[in-house]
């Protein structure tokens, strides 16, 4: 698990719009993960018939651990511990927290842990819900993780990944502030599109430069190859939710798979295997 993989990334995740707060990125980010993000995934599990209340959850690229606080609040558990290879400081979410009058206090099942680059610290069949939200399409070696979490899930257990957007997606490139065409990663050279970055004065040199290092690294992972990644790190797949969307075929476009063009996300649960 490179460095790349259990950040959470500091730009939208294609969820919709939640705006109940004053206006400012800050605010919106923070309502997206701590309310909606948790709430689709609670809503996923309320459909799979997965009870949370009472469970032992683990959150793999927690990253600012918003969206563990707002899954903690919503469902109940009886422990959730956040997992990212950067260590989530609970000082400062607490902060951020109490600025968007979420709540006054972390609840003491709330807990967060370091990673480290090739594995999760954590006992195994330590979890009943193990989730991961927007984290899978920057880890170097899915099938590795997945069996981490294969390891750290209980056989009784269930595993939720959300992944948006897929590379060969519209938006893949996680680029659009600087790119708003659709696609412009499939048909532009790499080096290009970094050295374009790089020119740029719409962010500052050093998110810029940040963003042009997880383009870099991103691991194009295609539907067909979570899927195969899925079945390797152990889990069998019980409902599948395709996030897709029209697209025009450009030539530039034709030597493309059409369901690799045309899903650009995945909502899943699985269960680990014998």
């Amino acid at each position: 698990m490179g460095d790349s993989g259990m950040i959470r990334r500091a730009f939208a995740k294609g969820m919709r719009v939640v705006s109940r707060q004053p206006d400012g990125a800050d605010s919106q980010w923070f309502w997206d993960h701590y309310e909606t993000a948790a709430g689709e995934i609670a809503a996923f599990c309320e459909v799979c018939e997965v009870n949370l209340a009472g469970r032992e959850i683990a959150d793999i690229g927690c990253g600012d651990g918003i969206m563990a606080l707002g899954l903690c609040q919503r469902a109940h558990p009886k422990r959730l511990v956040g997992f990212d290879i950067v260590p989530t400081d609970p000082e400062s979410l607490l902060s951020r927290a109490q600025a968007q009058r979420a709540v006054t206090s972390l609840p003491a099942e709330l807990e967060f842990r370091a990673s480290s680059p090739t594995g999760i610290p954590a006992g195994d069949a330590e979890f009943d819900f193990v989730y991961s939200w927007s984290a899978f399409e920057h880890i170097e070696a899915p099938v590795g993780v997945l069996r981490e979490i294969r390891r750290i899930v209980r056989p009784t257990g269930h595993f939720f990944l959300q992944l948006w957007p897929f590379h060969r997606s519209a938006k893949g490139s996680h680029l659009w502030d600087w790119f708003p065409e659709d696609f412009h990663h499939l048909v532009q050279n790499e080096r290009d599109v970094v050295d374009a970055l790089h020119a740029s004065d719409r962010h500052s040199p050093e998110w810029t430069a940040y963003m042009a290092r997880e383009f870099e690294h991103l691991n194009r992972i295609t539907p067909d190859e979570l899927q195969r990644s899925m079945l390797a790190g152990g889990f069998e797949v019980q409902r599948v939710e395709l996030m897709t969307a029209p697209f025009h075929l450009t030539p530039e476009l034709q030597r493309y798979s059409w369901a690799d063009l045309g899903i650009s996300g995945i909502k899943l649960m699985a269960t680990p295997r014998p």
